[in-house]
């Protein structure tokens, strides 16, 4: 009875297409050399579907990592541009400011009684008037020059005035990006947990392809027997999936602070405050702000902070949150997400892929050990690379993390 029962339960779903064998139809063919001949090529031509699905599952998960990764160097590249414009403007205005200030000063000397209206009694009343005079080619006479001075002051004034529009078509355009980003990290993270859902099932397929193979080639075996080993291996498979791997650079996994030993999901203490640092022990220090990259040699915005340390240091997560992300992301090598909310997350870059101890969905805890430090993706050597966006735009983490009490 416990074999007719399985004949009807234990078609393996979803593989039509490559034309696997019934677990009844390979019972049958084991009493037929041919059958069994045309049952294994069957079987075989299964498993390498299995594997194409696997391959194309990882395939699209990767490709919306890319598109991710190359989302948010938009929006910070927009950023960038907005911060350099909104400078150029705040000079501009100061310029023009000055010289406003400066021209006040010329008519005032120049209404006071007895005074000369010289220039250099201009200079010697101080209050930025040499900076304003500097460059422009002036007579000994106050009153031959005050209308070059108006002409400075509006020339500036101009350029501020068009700079701030500048800025405001780039701010437009960054926040627009950051809303491209957003919808991007949306997609990559349910690539992400398609391709999981994809990876698992095939694995739970191959486990009962390489049973019914057994089956065939094994005579002694029952159908309950190779039923049991499909079973245990999908079970095996599973676990093994679970389990985070070795980390990278000869680690043995996320080390419990003090003790040396492995232990994923341990927590630092939280100080109190909710925020912790996301890391505790590193060789150097790169600071968020403008850098030439060491790589592609561009002088550009350093969207974050970098920690070096070796390979498989523990990394925390600064706040209790959700994983937004987690899988490979374009240069970040490989990324982690955290959505603390109030348009607040961090991202955690370049851990090896079996350096990230979290999945898509998963809550976290402040202080929680989420992944090893790695060199994946555009890096010259073992580090976390630590961001913190508002509202999809980064921000310096260390001063936002000291804003939060973490020293």
């Amino acid at each position: 009875m416990l074999a007719l029962a399985l004949f009807a339960t234990l078609v393996v779903p979803d593989r039509a297409s490559a034309a696997a064998p019934t677990w009844q139809a390979v019972l049958a063919a084991r009493d037929d050399e041919s059958a069994k001949k045309k049952a294994l090529a069957d079987l075989q031509t299964a498993l390498d579907a299995a594997s194409a699905r696997a391959e194309a599952a990882r395939t699209s998960a990767d490709e919306a990592g890319r598109v991710l990764g190359e989302a948010q160097a938009a929006v910070d590249e927009a950023t960038a541009r907005h911060e350099q414009l909104e400078t150029r403007r705040a000079e501009a205005r100061e310029t023009a400011d000055s010289a406003r200030r400066v021209v006040g000063q010329a008519a005032a000397l120049m209404a006071r009684p007895g005074s000369g209206g010289m220039v250099g009694d201009l200079l010697a009343s101080g209050d930025g008037a040499q900076e304003v005079l500097k460059g422009l080619s002036l007579s000994s006479k106050l009153g031959e020059n005050v209308g070059r001075l108006g002409e400075r002051a509006q020339t500036a004034d101009n350029l501020a005035t068009s700079l701030a529009d500048q800025a405001a078509v780039a701010l437009a355009e960054r926040d627009r990006l950051a809303a491209d980003a957003q919808a991007a990290l949306d997609d990559a993270a349910a690539a992400s947990v398609t391709a999981e859902a994809d990876l698992a099932a095939v694995d739970d397929e191959k486990a009962t392809l390489a049973a019914q193979v057994a089956l065939l080639e094994d005579d002694r075996m029952t159908l309950e027997q190779a039923y049991a080993q499909a079973q245990a291996a999908a079970a095996a498979a599973a676990a093994a999936a679970a389990r985070p791997a070795p980390a990278a650079g000869g680690g043995t996994g996320p080390v419990v602070p003090g003790t040396g030993g492995p232990g994923p999901g341990v927590t630092v203490p939280d100080p109190g405050t909710g925020w912790v640092a996301a890391i505790r022990s590193y060789s150097s220090y790169q600071a968020y702000g403008y850098r030439i990259h060491p790589i592609t040699g561009e002088y550009k915005l350093h969207a974050g902070a970098d920690f070096g340390a070796a390979c498989g240091t523990p990394i925390y997560s600064v706040s209790a949150g959700r994983v937004s992300y987690a899988g490979p992301s374009s240069g970040y090598g490989n990324l982690i997400v955290v959505d603390h909310g109030g348009g607040v997350s961090s991202a955690y870059a370049h851990m090896e892929r079996n350096g990230i101890y979290v999945s898509v969905g998963q809550q976290v805890q402040a202080g929680q050990n989420i992944a090893g430090v790695g060199t994946s993706g555009g890096s010259t050597g073992c580090h976390l690379h630590l961001e913190v966006r508002q509202g999809g735009v980064a921000t310096d983490p260390v001063v936002f993390l000291a804003s939060k009490g973490v020293r």
